[in-house]
Formats: C-alpha cells, structure tokens, sequence
C-alpha cells in the first residue's frame, strides 16, 4: 500500500491541529502572535440576529449541512428544532417558488455550483418572508468547490418598503401627471426645478418650458401676490396655506379673469428647508359653482341641515325650511335637538341624552332612521326618515349633517295597509262566525207615543259571538262583510231570523246592506220566507238608508216597490241627512220615516233641530207617513218629541238593546 495515501491525511490533519493551536495562542502560522481582532462565535450570532441574516456551511462530499441559531429563525423554528437539510428548506418554500429552488439545490448537488437564489419562505404560522441568499465555494479541488457557505438575510421589510416607496412616487407621478391640480418644486433660488401640466397650462406652456425659470419671470403680472409666500416659507419654514390669487387679463384679445386658490410648503432635507412645493387650484368657476350648489341644495326633495361642533344649526337648504316652518335665519346658532328633536311622535319629551343626532356629533358615527319625529315652528310634529354622519370620519365633535324627508304618506299608507290586513283578519272571523252559526240578534223597542196607541216594535240589531264567547259589535264586522262579498249572505240570515220572530207575532224592523237593496234576486227568497213560516208581512219591517239608495236609486226604487208588492213595509233611516230626501219621497213606497239621531239628541236645547224635527213630522203626515225618533236618552227628550208629533220612539232611555230569544 502506498504510505503517502495514508500519510497525506495524517499530515493534513497534523496541520489543521497545529493551526487551531495557533488561533488559540493568537500567533499567525510563523508562530507569531496575530494581533487582529477576531469576534466570538455570539457576537456573530448577535450580529446576525440584528441585521436579519443567517449563515450555513453544505459539505458536498458528506451532504451534511450545518446552519447558525439565526438561520433556524429565518426559517421560522427554534434553534437545534430540526436536522438542518436543502429539504428542510425546500419544504418551508412558497409552493409558487419550490420548484425553483428545488432545481438550485440539485444544481449545487451535481455541478458544484454556488446557488445565488431569491425564495419566499412559510412559516409555520402561515407567515410569509423573503429571503435571500449569497454563496462562495471552497475547498477546490479540481476546480470545483468541495463545499458550499453561504448567508441569508430578510428581506422581508425591505421589499415591503421598497414596494411602499414605488407605489408613493407611481402615485406621486400619477396625481402630478393626471390630477387637475397643478404642483410645482421651486428651489431656495426661485428657480421651478419640477412643474406638472396642469400649472404650466396656466401660462399656455409645457412643463419643460418652465424649468429652471423663476416665477417672477413667468407670471409678472401676479408676481406681487405670489412673492410675499414664497419668502415666508423660505424664512420661516412655515406652510401658507389656501391664498387666494387673482388674475385679470392684461390686454384686448386676453381671455377672462382667472382665480386659484395657492398653498405653499417648505420642503425640509436634514433640518433644512431646500425649497417650496406649490399646490395650485384653479377655482376660476367658484362662482359658478356655488350657484350650482345652492341650486341642487334648493332643488332637493329632502332637507338637508349642518350642525355645527355644539349641536347648533349652521345651515339649512329651502326644503327643510319648508318642511320645519323655520327660515335658516331664525334656527341659525340654536340647538337643533331643543329646536325640532325635542319630542317624540306621540307628544312625550325626547332626552337630549337619547338623542340619535346628538351621538352622531359626539360620538362620530353615522345613523340612519326610518321613523322619527320633528316639530315644526308651529308646534305640530310629523314624522320623518333622516339619514346623518359626522361631518368629521372618526372625530366626534365636528359637527353633523343630516338629510331627511317628511314620511307623512308613507305612514298613512302603512296604516291602511295594517287596516287592510286587519279588515282580511275579519274576512277569516266573519267567515268562520257564518259557518259556525255564531251570528246573534239583539232588539232595541219602538215604543208609539200617539195618544191612540200603536203596535210596538222592535229593531233587530246583529252581533257577532267570537271564538271566546265575547259578543263583538257590527261595526267591527260589518264594513268588512261589506268590502269582500260576505254582506249579503249576513242579510239573508238576519231576514230569515226577522221573518220567524214575525211569525211569532211580534212586529220588527230590520236593517239590510246597500248591497241587498239593489239585489232584486233577494225578493223570491223573502217571499218564500214568508210563505214557508206563515208570517204576516206587514209585521216585517225593512230599513232602508240614504246612503244605500244614493249608490243606485232606481234598483232601491224597484227594491222598494218589490217589499211593498209582497206585503212588507219599508221604513226610510237616518231621513234629513241626505241631499235625495225629498226625491226618495216621490218615489218610494215608504211606510215610516226615522228621524235621524242627530237631529233628536239636541233637541231640548236646539231650536233648530226643534224646527227641523217638526217639519219632518209635519211632512211624513202630509205623504201619509208614520215617523220613528231614534236616540232618544231622556224624560224631557222624549216629551218634547211627543209634544211635536212624533209617532214612535226608540232610544237607551226606552230600552237598551237585549238578546233576542233564540228559540223563535
């Protein structure tokens, strides 16, 4: 065997030794002590630590790598948490980026080559660095690297900042470029270094005519106005800011007064103000604009008002003026809430410390409300849906303004939408009270007032028993019947229900809906009634209203005549209410007159209704009519009545209404 292959590693690792003593003692390799410097294994750490970088050594002959602590924090692990590998790394590796290193690491592998890569790294946290590695071989043999080092470092925050810093000046270059304000840099010397399109259009130039040049050249005319900031901002460092600049043409020929509205900014480097950045508003057409402002603001179909810091009126448009009753003069500088927010829509005090539009001031956020309540200056209070924000995003105390609108309609629509639900609620009832044979008759007496007597009767009022036995009165019910169909199947019952009690032998009147009146089909079923109980029918009574005859006379008329024709007789209700009174007279074949309610309740004190009901009398007597006082609640009430010559009379002082019994 060949001693040299055995000696030669022998001797090189007698070398590494001897030099390691070396390094110990400090002496360089001519036994010298080397007086440099070198750090400790943890300054490097630390060092590598504050400057986000780590280090690595890849043995190529033996694959076995090695990674300082901070490497395994690059990697998002503790120090010494796993056996470091070019796997390990590869799977820590964004999925968009794995392959790519991948390929790297099989590169060094076979070729030897040094890999120089930019990779995005996963934590285990689901957070994402960049990293970005430098390496250098050494070890040569046969000029290739026997192994690989290398540093990492993160780039993380750099790359977001440098990404920050293009997307800053992309913008910046943009607004320059795009907006319709004009910007400009001008140096310590008053020479324009930079100048956008839009501020060198004022002077119907291009930007690169500008450069270089000092304002006072450019623009002589306002040169006075714009010096003055300039020199401040120079001297003091300090912004003016929002300066008004008017310019008017110079000469025949020149276009129009201009106007812009100028801020000027030091621009400071290291503590030191290097020039002025200029920001240029062209508001030539304020004017203009502002008469188009008011004119939206008087135009709009809502009210709009600003609320100053303190919950005070700082403006109002001409629709809120309208709809509070108060100019902009009168509420300007008062408190809005004591002022038109006070109460609530049912009259009760509305706490300034409930108060929805105080807390959009004081609390800075926006409210919306579709159902509050203002008070006009009149005092009266209607409601109202507003919408209202901080005039300030996420500042309270700046004020509110507030957009609302008069909600009057919608209100009632919504009412008569919860009437309707309720009437169809009755549909359901009444139906159910028809099927279920819930439907009952009360009677009130008529009672004759003549000195040679009459018959005495009685007017069959109905009700209905509800599921829980309660008796439910007919103007809970009836208008509904009325409205959706139901109302002629109820008279049919009522008239069956009149005809039996006839047959019994008492005399009643019995009230039918407008809807039967004109209903000639009801005729043979009355008849039959008759025919089948054996009742007379001149103990039947039919009341017949006005109002049921104005909808359609001539079906009342023939209606009428067809009751009479069989037997039956038809008394004319609430008479004197209408404007046809007489004409249902002439031709009508009416039996009774019943004298309306409002005309007997104030008799005693009424001299007017006295008159009336006199000549009432006196009329029904001339046609051969006999007379009914309805509403009759007292003795001198009904002496009075009796002393005019009314015939009958019916009211709670003659009787209140009383079931009627059910086995008739």
């Amino acid at each position: 065997m060949n001693r040299s292959l055995i000696q030669a590693p022998v001797a090189a690792d007698r070398q590494r030794s001897l030099q390691r003593r070396d390094e110990k003692r400090g002496n360089n390799g001519n036994g010298q002590r080397d007086r440099t410097l070198r750090p400790t294994r943890s300054a490097v750490e630390q060092a590598e630590r504050l400057s986000q970088a780590g280090s690595w050594e890849w043995d190529l002959e033996t694959d076995r790598l090695v990674w300082s602590e901070n490497m395994f924090r690059l990697l998002g692990m503790e120090p010494g948490e796993i056996d470091p590998s070019p796997e390990a790394v590869i799977e820590r590796t964004h999925p968009e980026d794995r392959q790519r290193v991948k390929d790297e690491v099989e590169k060094a592998r076979r070729q030897r080559r040094p890999p120089d890569v930019t990779y995005r790294i996963v934590w285990p946290d689901g957070t994402i660095r960049i990293l970005r590695g430098a390496t250098v071989g050494e070890g040569m043999r046969d000029g290739l690297p026997s192994k690989l080092v290398g540093s990492v470092q993160d780039l993380t925050a750099l790359v977001a900042a440098q990404r920050e810093t293009t997307e800053s000046l992309n913008l910046v270059e943009t607004l320059q470029a795009a907006a319709p304000v004009g910007f400009a840099f001008v140096d310590r010397e008053l020479r324009i270094v930079r100048i956008n399109e839009a501020l060198a259009a004022v002077n119907s130039s291009r930007p690169e005519d500008h450069i270089g040049k000092n304002p006072a050249e450019l623009v002589p005319d306002i040169w006075g106005q714009l010096e003055p900031a300039f020199r401040q901002v120079l001297d003091t460092g300090e912004p003016v800011v929002n300066l008004e600049v008017e310019r008017r043409p110079g000469g025949p020929g020149e276009s129009g007064a201009g106007y812009w509205l100028a801020s000027y900014y030091p621009v400071i480097i290291d503590d030191e103000v290097t020039g002025v950045g200029v920001v240029v508003v062209d508001i030539t057409q304020r004017e203009e604009a502002e008469h188009l402002r008011l004119a939206v603001m008087d135009t709009m179909m809502e009210g709009l008002c600003v609320i100053d810091g303190d919950g005070c009126l700082a403006f109002m448009n001409a629709e809120a003026s309208e709809l509070l009753g108060w100019s902009e003069e009168e509420l300007r500088g008062r408190s809005m809430h004591e002022a038109v927010h006070f109460q609530h829509a049912d009259g009760s005090a509305s706490p300034v410390e409930e108060c929805e539009l105080v807390k959009v001031r004081t609390e800075g956020r926006s409210v919306r409300m579709s159902r509050d309540a203002f008070t006009r200056k009149d005092g009266t209070i209607f409601p109202v849906a507003y919408s209202a924000a901080p005039l300030t995003s996420g500042s309270a105390g700046d004020g509110a303004v507030v957009v609302f609108r008069d909600v009057s309609t919608e209100v009632d629509e919504e009412e008569r939408v919860k009437r309707e639900l309720d009437r169809l609620a009755w549909v359901g009832r009444v139906r159910d009270a028809l099927d279920e044979d819930r439907l009952t008759l009360y009677s009130q007496p008529i009672v004759p007032l003549g000195d040679e007597g009459g018959e005495p009767s009685q007017e069959l009022l109905l009700r209905m028993i509800g599921s829980n036995g309660e008796i439910i009165p007919p103007g809970a019910f009836l208008p509904v019947a009325e409205r959706y169909g139901l109302v002629g199947e109820i008279d049919q019952w009522v008239i069956r229900k009149a005809i039996r009690i006839a047959a019994a032998g008492q005399r009643v009147e019995a009230n039918l809906s407008a809807e039967s009146i004109g209903n000639l089909d009801l005729l043979p079923i009355i008849a039959r009634e008759l025919r089948d109980t054996g009742a007379d029918p001149a103990r039947v009574v039919f009341e017949i209203t006005e109002t049921a005859l104005m909808g359609n006379l001539e079906a009342g008329e023939a209606f009428a005549k067809g009751l009479s024709s069989i037997g039956c007789k038809v008394a004319l209700d609430d008479f004197g209410t209408g404007f046809g009174s007489f004409t249902y007279l002439k031709k009508l074949p009416i039996d009774y007159l019943k004298i309306d309610v409002d005309f007997v309740t104030e008799i005693v004190a009424n001299q007017a209704n006295q008159h009336l009901v006199k000549a009432i009398v006196g009329l029904a007597r001339d046609f051969g009519y006999e007379t009914i006082a309805e509403g009759v609640e007292d003795a001198e009430t009904l002496a009075l009545l009796q002393a005019c010559g009314v015939d009958y009379a019916q009211g709670f002082h003659l009787g209140r209404p009383a079931p009627v019994d059910e086995s008739l």
